[in-house]
């Protein structure tokens, strides 16, 4: 390994917040629903004790429990992605252990240089969290006077900068750990037609993928109870469903190039097979395999999707897909909820 190379891979670090929920007992669901009940508490705690409730309005604090819970969402999210990644890439380890440079691929599977993600952190705030904050502020109010922030203002400024860190992340790493794999399969030397079984960690993969997708774009979906949302709602939407499809597919790509390869020399075999077997069918001979046996050989193969995944994978992703439509039914009820609680 160059001396450049050398310096790169040491460069890989494993994210802070994957290591804060290793170091967590429990798994990553209970422990991001910790996370989100621990915010809740300091959340009204501070209410009460700041006096926040005289000087909010019903629709701030409605917002700020929502991007509580796309805070902790996001974070478990983020974390659960690094996690299922080192995972699929160590459940691949039986058919790409042959794989030039498998231990890179296997060392760097949920890690990514230390200065990246947080530039990435930084950038996500001043693309999308700046100006969607401008965007969904009432023209008359300056959203950036400190000094005029409610205390439910203040957590929506805070919880701002924390969520669509941790989502920018996530959309990084979707991307970066899906094309890692997709390249990991891709140098595979051969594979066998009639056996991919030892390739579904890609395909789950790909599902974890779209399902953490669709469930960020499901919990954002609750603040479309709120009007002024509603615009900023559309293109995350249309970004997520994109994404969601990104990171079913990718996974794949490499696998996908090989069993397509892999089609095409068997095919030629079958050819050749059904040549030589009807010139030895012509000249009396019978040391050839049948047509019948080539031909439904050949059939089989070409059976076989060049995407390595049946139609219940397809159905359920169309399934995820719909999750989303769910939200507007829980941000309605939280939003009656609320106001039952709080009037």
């Amino acid at each position: 390994m160059s001396s450049d190379a050398a310096t790169l891979t040491k460069s890989y670090k494993t994210p802070w917040t994957l290591i804060a929920f290793d170091a967590l007992p429990g798994n990553p669901v209970s422990i991001g629903v910790s996370f989100t009940i621990a915010l809740l508490i300091a959340f009204f705690s501070g209410r009460a004790l700041a006096d926040g409730v005289g000087n909010s309005a019903p629709d701030d604090l409605r917002v700020a429990i929502t991007q509580i819970l796309i805070t902790g969402f996001s974070a478990t999210a983020y974390a659960y992605l690094l996690m299922s990644a080192q995972k699929s890439t160590q459940d691949l380890s039986s058919s790409a252990k042959v794989v030039p440079n498998y231990d890179l691929f296997v060392d760097r599977a949920g890690k990514h240089p230390w200065w990246l993600l947080p530039l990435i952190g930084v950038s996500s705030y001043l693309i999308v969290g700046i100006p969607v904050t401008d965007a969904t502020t009432p023209d008359s109010v300056n959203p950036w006077a400190w000094q005029t922030w409610s205390y439910d203002i203040l957590w929506h400024r805070l919880t701002t900068v924390l969520f669509v860190w941790w989502m920018g992340c996530f959309c990084y790493v979707i991307v970066v750990e899906s094309a890692r794999l997709s390249r990991m399969s891709n140098k595979l030397p051969s594979l066998d037609l009639l056996n991919l079984n030892p390739y579904r960690p890609l395909v789950r993969q790909g599902l974890i993928n779209a399902l953490l997708v669709i469930g960020m774009a499901s919990v954002v979906s609750l603040l479309g109870v709120e009007s002024r949302y509603f615009a900023a709602l559309v293109g995350l939407w249309i970004m997520f469903i994109l994404l969601a499809w990104i990171g079913m597919m990718l996974p794949l790509r490499g696998i996908r190039g090989k069993i397509k390869t892999a089609k095409k020399e068997e095919l030629q075999w079958c050819r050749d097979c059904l040549k030589r077997s009807r010139d030895s069918m012509k000249s009396g001979s019978d040391d050839k395999p049948s047509i019948a046996e080539i031909t439904a050989y050949q059939n089989v193969i070409e059976n076989i999707r060049n995407w390595p995944f049946d139609s219940p994978t397809l159905i359920r992703f169309t399934l995820y897909l719909m999750i989303p439509l769910g939200s507007w039914l829980g941000g309605a009820l939280v939003e009656r909820g609320l106001d039952f609680i709080l009037p």
